[in-house]
Order: structure tokens, then sequence, then C-alpha cells
């Protein structure tokens, strides 16, 4: 396959466990829960992975049906001195479109959507864009349920095997500083 039909799309977060990010390839629901996602065009597993530390910090907003109402992870990229973990899947660009339109339930968002409207580049590796979706601004911040805490637990301790379980858990519960007020 050609590079420039290639993109290294990061996750940052459910999509880091590995088994989550295939249901956007493959379609169906995650363990059972959340929203049955369509299959893409092109099923084709990640050519590569690796891990990747985005130089952005990942909060917690918004509120997701799938996830108790509870918040998901997103970028502040006004900034990039942060970090956040990541996993890089090596997929087709059209694969990437297709994530990105499913991110935001099956249809490509406008530029005012509180969900996932930005696709962002962060650099180049092996001349192959590294890119990531997530919002235009940096939205109303809103805690995470557990069960998707799990979720972003298991992805870590997948990718990041050197991190202990303290390691993860005070990453985890540290992304959304202490003046957020949480929706009720």
């Amino acid at each position: 396959m050609n590079k420039n039909d290639l993109v290294w799309y990061v996750s940052y977060g459910s999509n880091m466990l590995y088994e989550r990010f295939m249901c956007y390839i493959n379609g169906g629901k995650f363990d059972d829960k959340g929203k049955n996602h369509k299959p893409c065009k092109d099923t084709t597993p990640p050519q590569a992975k690796m891990n990747y530390i985005l130089p952005y910090n990942m909060y917690y907003a918004n509120k997701s049906k799938a996830w108790d109402n509870k918040g998901v992870s997103f970028l502040d990229t006004s900034i990039d001195n942060g970090m956040a973990y990541g996993v890089a899947y090596l997929i087709t660009k059209k694969q990437f479109d297709h994530i990105f339109e499913e991110e935001n339930g099956g249809v490509k968002p406008s530029p005012t959507s509180t969900w996932y409207n930005k696709r962002h580049e962060i650099a180049t590796f092996e001349n192959i864009p590294v890119m990531t979706i997530t919002n235009r601004s940096v939205i109303k911040k809103n805690s995470p349920s557990e069960k998707y805490l799990d979720v972003l637990y298991k992805g870590l301790k997948e990718n990041y095997s050197s991190l202990s379980e303290e390691e993860i858990a005070e990453y985890l519960n540290t992304r959304n500083d202490t003046a957020y007020e949480e929706d009720l």
C-alpha cells in the first residue's frame, strides 16, 4: 500500500484498548455496552501499532450515553506542553475517516459540534501523518464513569506494561484539575 493512503491514528481514550478499537473497524459493540458501530468498508486490521506520548493534556468532558452520561476523553490542543498516553494505529485514511464519523454518531460533525469536531495532525512518522481527533475548544469538563475508567486502565495496562497500577490510577484520576465543576 502507498504511504500516501496511510495515517497513524492516535487514540488517547477507550480506543487504546485494541479490542475496543477494533469495534470501529469490524463493527459491533464492545463488551455488550454502548453503541453498535457500523463496520468500516475496509476491515483490514492496523498494519502496525505503537505507543505514542501526546504533547497535550487529556481531560474528561461531555456526557456520553454509552458511558453512563459521564465524561469521555478529549485533548486540550491549545497548549502543547502537556502529556497524555496514547496508542497509534497505522490504518488507511478511509478507515480514519470512518472512525472520525463513528465517534460522532456516524455523521461528519459540524465545526460547532460538542463532540470530536477536529482532526488534529500532531507530527509525521516515517513520512506518514500522525493524527488524532478531539474538539476544537476545551469543553466543559465532566468526570468519567467507573466503567470508562476501567477500559482506559485496561488499555494502558495492555500497552504500557512498565506503568504500575498506582501510576495508571494516578494518571487516570488526575486528568481533570480541581478547578472544574462537574455537570449535575
